[in-house]
């Protein structure tokens, strides 16, 4: 990352901090663009050079794949699974020091419909991303079976977000490789007659 990008991504994480920060005190319905930037010591202006409105802010920046381990995965010729763990932990390894405003947010998202659908989209974002990957480095693969392993990928990675953040799991990054081995044994299920 450039220290352009640098700049802008840690002003952007200031700004959500600032908004979750303030929606956990005054209630999320009670907080403003200009109480967001103010708190985070930036003009209004500034706030809406990063986001359009405040539940976005809450949001943070998008929490895309780090470029660098998506082309390694692209590229590598290991096992998936092996390639995928190395790529999950790569991303998930820039929120271990995020776990009480990551779980500040889903909890307000969880009481906010405009938030909840903010979070979705940004879901339907990342398995997007996921599945542009995949069909990189899987080249011809069935389409179907591109989408439904990258929707399992998602749902294992936010299994892993919300135990992580409950407190049921320590180890973020392990929890994310448990849930992804848990792909297999998933659909192994699938063959295995109903007792």
């Amino acid at each position: 990352m450039s220290p352009q990008n640098t700049r802008r991504f840690r002003t952007a994480k200031a700004i959500q901090a600032s908004a979750i920060e303030l929606a956990i005190q005054d209630g999320l319905a009670n907080v403003t663009t200009e109480a967001i930037a103010r708190h985070a010591g930036i003009s209004t202006r500034t706030f809406f050079n990063y986001y359009p409105y405040k539940e976005a802010a809450l949001m943070g920046p998008p929490p895309d794949y780090p470029p660098e381990a998506s082309e390694k995965f692209v590229t590598s010729k290991g096992r998936l699974i092996d390639d995928l763990g190395d790529l999950i932990a790569a991303h998930l390894k820039r929120y271990l020091n995020e776990r009480e405003m990551i779980g500040q947010m889903l909890s307000l998202s969880d009481s906010d419909p405009k938030l909840d659908a903010l979070r979705n989209s940004a879901m339907l974002a990342r398995r997007a991303q996921m599945r542009a990957l995949l069909h990189r480095r899987l080249p011809g693969s069935d389409e179907r079976l591109v989408e439904i392993l990258a929707a399992a990928i998602i749902a294992a990675t936010n299994a892993a977000t919300k135990d992580w953040v409950a407190g049921t799991r320590d180890d973020f990054i392990a929890a994310a490789h448990e849930n992804l081995s848990l792909i297999l044994v998933a659909a192994e299920m699938l063959g295995t007659p109903s007792s």
